[in-house]
Parts: C-alpha cells; structure tokens; sequence
C-alpha cells in the first residue's frame, strides 16, 4: 500500500503542476512572447580616448614621436612643465626651480613624493633619471636639451642642484622635456633603454596598468603630487587603423574622445554638421575643439641620406614645394622668435642641373591623417621636376626625406629648431653652433631675437628641413564629456588628466 499511496502523490503533483501550466498559459496575450529570464546587465566599456596615433615607445628617455610623448605626459613626471603652448615655466614635481648662480639651477622637490610601485621619489631618483637620460642620449629625443649639463648635485632628498658647463637660460625648457621624466633608480637600468614588454612605472597623474602596443590602460593615481591631478578615475586609449574605424566607433558610441586620426573628408563634414546644429554637435553627439596651428608638418633630409650634400638638389626639392607652402620658417608663426625665413607661393621653377635622374626614398608615419595622400602629393610635385624618381616608404622615418607631423616638446623656438641643429651640415655646423650658444647665454630679449633669426634664414639657406604647412587640429568630444583648455602638455600633446565627465 505504501508504494500506491506514493504513486498516487507524484500522479497529483504532476496534475497539479501541468494546471498551473495551463493558467499561465491562458494569461497570455496570444502571438506575445514569454518574458525573458533577467540576465547580468553588460559590464560597462572604460571611457575610451582614439587615435591612429599609436603609442611606440614607453621609456621617456628614448621617446622620438609625438604619440609616445603623450605616454610621458601621463604617466610621468618632470620637475617643471608649462601650459599649452605656453612660454612660461610652471613647477610640476618641482615645488620651484630657478637660478642660484648664472650656470647653477636649483630645485626644490614637492613633499611626499612616490612612485606607482609606492617607492618614494628622492632628489636621488632626479639625478639618475637626467644623468641617465644624458647618457643613453637617444638620437631625435629631446636629451639633447641636456647638453650643457656638468653635474647633478643632491645635497638632501628634496634639493637637486644642477651645475652647467656654461650659461645658459633654456635648461628649465629641458627639465620640462619627455627626456627628464623622472624615473625609479631602483628598477630602471641606467644603461639601457627599457623594452615594451617592461613595467611603466612613472610618478605622473596616471598609472598603467596594462600596454599593449595598439592599447593603453589607465587608472588615476591617487597619491600624485603636481600640477595636474587626473579626474577620470581609468581610461582606455586606443589606437586604431585609419579614418573610417573611429568614424564608426562614434556612431556606435564606442569612444568619448577622438584625437588625430580623421582625414581631411571627415573633419570637413563634422564642421558642416557642427555649423548646422544649434547645439554645436555632430550627428552623432560629438563636439568640435578647434586647436589653431597645432599641426606641423615639415619635410627633413636624414643626416645619413647619401645625397643630403648635394646643394643644387636641396635647392630644387625646396623651389619644387614652394607654390604648396603654407609655413615659412621651421619655427612655426605663433611661436615667440619666429622670423619669416622661406618664401611662399608664386610660380616656382626648381632648376635640374644634373644628368641622370636621381632616385630618393621618401618615408612617412602612415597612421597620421592624410599621411599618404600628402606624401603622394609631394612625391608628385618633385617628380614633376623632371629630374626625381621618388618612391614612398610608409612606416619608414629614416629614408632620404622625411615627412613628419611634428610637435615640439616644449613652445619655443629652440625645440622647434631642433632637428636642424641635431645635423646641420658640416660646413656651417661651428657656425650654428655658436649661434645656438650665444642665444642661450643671453638675457636680452632684442639680441634673443637675433640670434634666433639667423638660425632660422640660416636654416633656409642650408635647406636640410623645410617647413611644409601649419593648420588647425580637431578633436571631437562626446556629450556630456568635460575637457579643459589644460588638457594638454607644453606641446598641444594630448594630456588625459584635464578630461572628465559632467
């Protein structure tokens, strides 16, 4: 009886359950589908900076490009910096910084100090970084700035003392260089340029958490002592392949930032979309931030290019862009010093006086907008002198020519002139020279002036880098998304600590 009293249970619980079936059945509308079961809501994306920018080197003493200068200015330290496109120095690391005597620079180190790794940064940890930085002297970066350095003296852990071989008033612009980013003694090699798979471990308002070439994470730190504190507790910046993929991350809603990266046709159709909403947005959300002149590009001979010697070629390649010219002078127009230097427009007749046709390589950084376009359109304008073959090389910076999308470390003159006094040709390299060390060592402002025009009509003459045009910079900012005019370093580099949300 017992096994017929259990059967009969299971047969009323199976009847029962198939009617609570049936009833809720019947509540439903017909054609309606059955509610979902809730799942976890997605985890939501990092607030994401995009560029075709890709960040190439994570060691601040060996940084040659302008987008790994933006990995310096986050997640490093120097003891000074300055606004953007400012021409005055402001402390960063440093609580001050000044001349003691007329070749000693003295600094006086902010309180409690540390690296990410949570070792404390000491007047010790700024000898070896500007000693290091001097030493391993990697050509193009700004090291060089350093040059008139003797010796670092640190008399206690928060005063560093710098004493020069000779005068000269532009070394705070080099403490304010990615070069003298300071680094820990304890885990950086001072013989070495660290590899990309090595921890970043700076002292700056972001700490990095993970790098992997076309990515970067970041979260704030919140122990940074300095000038500009992060407000975005992490974010992402990602490096993307050309024009169209952040065009479509912006319909998407995948990005809140775009930085460099959208050719020509877009930027020109954002402006329109822009100029036709009474909001000042984009179709997609976005507004415009106009960076007048930030974008400099300039045509350089590399030092080692077989036929840099050959004056009548310079000559021709600089006559042959010279109806195309927008810029004259290296040191661009609203940078304090510039002198008009090279000549603009009119019809140009670049003069072929050799034989045979001499072939040239000319490379460019194929992830800066319109790279190929504008080097096709180069390479056309010297093929049309009927004495160049030309072939491009995409990704190579170290062919016979160069186009560079240039920014400078620092807004002065000195930094934007300094790919033509890094190898300026033998036969006027004293002359330079001393030119350079005049301007240094002076405190007038008129004789500044002076010297600074005669590096400049004396670049136009040697014809080694020639200036090719300066135009405005577009960045795009999702709404609801703040950004300040301080969101950049001393070079209109992209700095993430002035981006937060509303």
């Amino acid at each position: 009886m017992g096994g017929e009293q259990r059967a009969k249970r299971l047969g009323r619980r199976v009847l029962v359950g198939a009617a609570v079936g049936l009833l809720l059945t019947a509540c439903r509308t017909p054609g309606e589908r059955p509610v979902p079961t809730p799942t976890a809501s997605p985890t939501p994306r990092p607030f994401t900076v995009m560029s075709t920018d890709q960040i190439r080197v994570t060691d601040p003493a060996a940084i040659t490009d302008a987008a790994s200068t933006v990995l310096s200015l986050n997640a490093f330290q120097r003891l000074m910096t300055a606004d953007p496109g400012g021409s005055a120095l402001k402390p960063d690391a440093a609580r001050d910084c000044l001349f003691t005597s007329s070749t000693t620079y003295t600094c006086t180190l902010n309180d409690d100090l540390a690296f990410h790794n949570g070792h404390p940064l000491t007047s010790s940890d700024v000898k070896f970084s500007i000693e290091r930085a001097a030493r391993l002297n990697v050509p193009g970066s700004s090291a060089v700035a350093l040059s008139s350095l003797r010796r670092v003296q640190t008399p206690d852990q928060k005063t560093v003392r710098f004493v020069l071989s000779q005068v000269d008033t532009q070394f705070g612009w080099a403490l304010a260089s990615p070069a003298a980013s300071i680094v820990d003694e304890e885990i950086y090699d001072a013989d070495r340029v660290r590899d990309l798979n090595d921890p970043i471990i700076g002292s700056g308002p972001f700490v990095v958490n993970k790098y992997t070439g076309n990515q970067l994470q970041l979260s704030r730190y919140g122990k940074y002592v300095g000038r500009n504190p992060a407000q975005l507790p992490e974010l992402v910046y990602r490096s993307v392949a050309d024009s169209p993929t952040i065009e479509d991350a912006m319909t998407k809603g995948a990005v809140d930032v775009v930085w460099r990266g959208l050719d020509t046709p877009a930027v020109t159709r954002f402006s329109q979309q822009v100029n036709q909403n009474p909001n000042r947005e984009t179709f997609n959300g976005f507004t415009q931030n106009v960076l007048g002149g930030a974008r400099v590009l300039q045509l350089e001979w590399s030092p080692n290019a077989p036929m840099r010697s050959n004056k009548a070629l310079r000559q021709a390649i600089a006559v042959a862009l010279q109806r195309d010219r927008t810029s004259d002078s290296i040191v661009p127009n609203d940078v304090p010093g510039h002198t008009t230097a090279f000549p603009l427009g009119g019809k140009a007749k670049p003069k072929v006086t050799w034989k045979s046709r001499i072939n040239l390589t000319l490379g460019y950084d194929a992830s800066m907008p319109n790279g190929q376009d504008l080097a096709t359109q180069i390479r056309g304008r010297l093929e049309n002198t009927g004495g160049l073959s030309v072939q491009l090389k995409p990704g190579v910076l170290n062919a016979d020519l160069n186009l560079v999308d240039r920014k400078a470390w620092t807004a002065t003159a000195l930094a934007w002139l300094q790919p033509y006094l890094d190898a300026p040709l033998p036969a006027v390299a004293s002359t330079v020279k001393t030119i350079e060390t005049e301007f240094r060592a002076t405190t007038d402002a008129d004789t500044a002036d002076n010297q600074l025009a005669a590096l400049q009509k004396q670049a136009a003459v040697d014809l080694i880098v020639l200036p090719i045009g300066q135009s405005d910079e577009h960045v795009y900012v999702r709404r609801g998304v703040e950004m300040s005019g301080g969101s950049y370093g001393p070079g209109w580099q992209l700095g993430f600590f002035g981006i937060g949300n509303g």
